[in-house]
């Protein structure tokens, strides 16, 4: 047993005060990574024998760290040191601009003159309207009436029908998830998802408390019979899924999966929470799943991924008896979406900018996805003419991390697979490539260059860094 947890409970006293002392050991020695992330922590009882104190006490402590998500606990498996999401994330992305560094870390649209014009056009705009209600509303927790009746129309050209009375505007589609989430599951509870999924679900379940699988999926997504086998031999109670370009392997699901989905969480009475933050970027609008089951699922989008990135106004419907409940979860977590940005969002929307901007950003995703297929093709998983990013395979002559590690030495950043791998998946040899980053076209090619370059080096014999 760790020295530092013996004298830690051993200066405390009484049993809260040793209770304390041995949260704050273990919460240091993980934040210090000497309990590197997805280590098994000792038996309770076992931590109570070797440190002489009691059960409880070593309980409590457990649930202490659970509860601030430093570690999580799994009935009949024991208590694993949680991946520390938010501050590992520098690991993986580039959290701050450096200019110097072609930054493909980052899933963003390509950013346009047109972009910059339409944001100067509409801020013009406000500055010649005397009454604006927005910039006072601390009442509409769902949103506007106005504004919701945008959200309605908005996700009609999804192919997502909807109603503004099962509809909130949110801060983007994070924000949309976590109240999706929070309205149906609590602590223990099983959640499904891709066995590589956007890294913010995973952070979720350490923030909520929730037991997180990975369902097996290929180049369509989620397997339905691994989704049924799990339904039917434990409860589930929801499945989170991204069936349109899924991050980060950019998988779009066919209109017959998205039906077999929906047919088995129907059957077994599981909750959908859909992302489908991409929607509008495919041409051809898909098939959601929560449109086949609208009593079940839950819908998400935004307007970060096709319109604009710092547009987060997002659009959550949801199934009417749960309708007051996320409601009510919305007004205690921020009270209620930005109603400026909503207002930038509905006149956009209501006028054709969003439209135009959205076919602007095919136009331009299409051009650098069809670079990265020429450059890189043969190494390419999972791609879309459409989409924010390229799924890549990383050659045998090299590991993941060494590979991002000569890019990163050479000025280009990628992520590696790690943040989206759920708990017990097995983790991919590969790299996500994002096309949007805020370079010219040439540079753009230049840095694809460099990386099929190095793909098709060998690595160094010793690595010094």
């Amino acid at each position: 047993m760790n020295q530092r947890w013996r004298e830690a409970v051993q200066t405390g006293q009484g049993v809260q005060s040793k209770y304390k002392q041995l949260v704050k050991a273990i919460a240091s020695d993980i934040e210090s990574a000497a309990l590197p992330s997805g280590m098994r922590l000792p038996p309770q009882r076992e931590v109570a024998a070797d440190l002489k104190i009691s059960v409880q006490t070593v309980t409590n402590a457990y649930k202490e760290l659970e509860r601030h998500g430093l570690i999580r606990c799994e009935v009949g498996r024991g208590s694993f040191v949680s991946a520390r999401v938010t501050e590992a994330m520098s690991s993986y992305m580039l959290d701050k601009d450096e200019r110097s560094v072609v930054d493909f870390s980052i899933a963003r649209i390509v950013h346009t003159r047109e972009h910059d014009a339409m944001w100067r056009k509409v801020c013009a705009s406000f500055s010649t309207i005397e009454e604006q209600p927005w910039i006072r509303a601390c009442r509409p927790i769902a949103g506007f009436e106005h504004h919701r009746q945008a959200g309605v129309a908005w996700l009609a050209a999804l192919n997502m029908p909807a109603r503004a009375d099962t509809l909130l505007v949110t801060n983007g589609a994070a924000h949309g998830i976590f109240l999706a989430l929070a309205s149906v599951v609590g602590p223990g509870d099983t959640v499904l998802c891709e066995s590589l999924t956007d890294h913010g679900v995973i952070g979720l379940a350490n923030v909520l408390g929730f037991t997180l699988k990975g369902l097996d999926i290929d180049e369509h997504g989620i397997r339905p019979d691994h989704f049924e086998e799990i339904c039917n031999s434990e409860r589930v109670s929801a499945l989170v899924c991204t069936p349109t370009l899924n991050n980060p392997t950019v998988a779009l699901m066919p209109d017959s999966r998205r039906r077999a989905i929906a047919h088995i969480a129907e059957r077994y009475g599981v909750n959908v929470i859909e992302d489908d933050v991409h929607g509008a970027l495919p041409a051809k609008a898909q098939t959601p799943i929560a449109s086949l089951i609208p009593e079940l699922a839950f819908y998400c989008t935004s307007m970060t991924k096709s319109v604009l990135s710092g547009l987060r106004t997002g659009y959550l419907t949801m199934p009417r008896r749960l309708a007051l409940r996320a409601e009510s979860i919305l007004r205690v977590s921020s009270w209620m979406a930005s109603a400026p940005m909503a207002e930038i969002a509905t006149r956009w929307i209501m006028d054709g900018t969003a439209q135009r901007l959205v076919a602007i950003q095919r136009e331009r995703l299409a051009a650098r996805q069809a670079v990265v297929r020429e450059v890189l093709g043969a190494y390419v998983l999972g791609g879309h003419p459409h989409a924010l990013s390229v799924w890549l395979r990383v050659p045998d002559n090299w590991q993941v991390d060494l590979i991002t590690r000569e890019l990163r030495r050479r000025r280009i950043a990628l992520t590696l697979p790690d943040p989206f791998v759920v708990h017990g998946a097995r983790k991919p040899k590969a790299v996500r490539l994002c096309v949007g980053a805020e370079i010219s076209d040439s540079s753009f090619k230049a840095a694809v260059e460099t990386i099929r370059e190095v793909f098709e080096q060998y690595p160094h014999v010793h690595d010094f860094s």
